[in-house]
């Protein structure tokens, strides 16, 4: 008798296709795209893929009273990969859901801003010459800076405003130590995703899913799938937890030499997991000091648009508006939420996570330049009075320097170094 499938041993090992195109009526062969060479396995805590058939029948009158035998129809791979965010371990699915590339990482120096003095009451980087916005960076996005004659200074900043001549002021988080004007050090900033402004930037893509079982060499080949959404979760006491939502096509069983589909691909990635014990949370630019939770919801709408083929196979995974809601909770201290929802002003709301409280951790940042209170719920949590914030964010039209014209913004510190 066969033994079972351990669940502790599941490989998951995602590949995007060469071609985003979905061919109304046939497949791609998978030896050819997305070929059997590289992937990259996905870090997990569960997953519900699975291949779902229509199921149809005749309602015809009987005379033995018997129902008649259902037939299969349309194909489809709905499904959610349930895991924590960790930097770097999610770059395919975030730039799929935000149908954007990731930015190159900066790298600026001396030559390019003259000199860095550090203000730690104002909590500011002055650069001496040169444009820091016009050179590339951005509202949320963490730089490093090294180099400098004060230690402390050499570690990873988060940009929250640029100001004065030529947008030289940078306001960072955490507040720096003070130093003059230093004309040797450097600068990098990490890789980032906003949503592109028109159709003609935006960059579709499709993924395959191998889900493997070595123990009983069992692959489950899942094709042509969208991401179509992620749920991000910020608790007290809880590692931060991520998961995404996909729409696929088909499934392949495949066994033997057949299996696993992708060969040698990248394992694993081994950064660490943030928790919400660390970091930063700004809403409308100043730090909540007493929030609770967190939570924010991106939804693609994918649908399946299903069409008569012998195969089952649907005409194509088709994707929505990005659509961003979310949640976030903190216990009463002033009435400066109370307001924004009575008065209907829009904020701007950010996340920044590390990985730990050291000074170059790696990190994740999550920005929505222009999100709405649309509802407050008071309620009590552990004896103290807490309002429960309900939000949607929707693109930012304004013209504050560094911040881009898009709904969200995902930063990575690891991604393209």
């Amino acid at each position: 008798m066969a033994g079972l499938a351990e669940s502790v041993s599941e490989r998951l090992t995602i590949k995007l296709y060469a071609s985003a195109t979905i061919d109304s009526e046939v497949e791609p062969l998978a030896s050819t795209d997305p070929g059997s060479s590289g992937g990259q396995v996905l870090r997990h805590v569960s997953h519900n893929l699975s291949l779902t058939k229509d199921n149809y029948r005749p309602n015809e009158k009987r005379q033995d009273a018997q129902q008649t035998m259902g037939k299969h129809g349309s194909r489809t791979v709905p499904g959610t990969i349930n895991g924590f965010l960790s930097p770097g371990t999610h770059a395919i699915p975030f730039q799929a859901v935000m149908r954007s590339v990731w930015s190159d990482v900066l790298d600026l120096d001396e030559s390019d801003l003259t000199s860095a003095a550090l203000d730690s009451a104002a909590k500011t980087v002055t650069f001496a010459s040169g444009d820091p916005v016009a050179l590339g960076l951005r509202v949320g996005v963490p730089f490093e800076l090294g180099g400098l004659a004060t230690a402390g200074n050499n570690r990873k900043f988060v940009p929250l405003s640029f100001g004065g001549s030529n947008n030289r002021v940078v306001t960072v988080y955490p507040a720096p130590i003070t130093e003059t004007a230093d004309t040797a050090f450097t600068l990098t900033a990490g890789a980032f995703l906003v949503n592109p402004p028109t159709h003609e930037t935006r960059t579709d893509y499709k993924a395959a899913i191998e889900v493997y079982n070595p123990d009983i060499d069992l692959s489950r080949f899942y094709t042509e799938l969208r991401f179509s959404g992620f749920d991000l979760s910020v608790g007290v006491n809880a590692n931060v937890g991520l998961n995404f939502s996909v729409m696929g096509r088909n499934r392949q069983v495949l066994t033997g030499a057949a299996a696993p589909f992708f060969t040698a691909p990248t394992a694993e990635t081994t950064t660490d997991i943030p928790t919400a014990m660390q970091g930063l949370l700004l809403l409308g630019g100043v730090a909540i000091g007493v929030v609770t939770g967190l939570n924010v919801k991106v939804d693609l709408g994918a649908e399946a648009a299903k069409a008569i083929n012998p195969a089952g196979l649907v005409a194509g995974i088709l994707l929505g508006d990005f659509v961003c809601s979310g949640d976030f909770t903190l216990f009463l201290t002033d009435g400066v939420a109370l307001a924004a929802f009575d008065d209907e002003t829009e904020l701007s709301l950010m996340a920044f996570l590390p990985t730990s409280n050291a000074p170059s951790a790696d990190a994740n940042v999550f920005y929505m330049p222009r999100i709405k209170i649309n509802s407050n719920n008071e309620s009590e949590v552990n004896k103290a009075k807490a309002i429960q914030c309900q939000f949607e964010a929707a693109r930012y039209n304004g013209t504050a320097p560094g911040v881009p014209s898009t709904t969200m913004l995902i930063a990575d510190t690891t991604v393209g170094v």
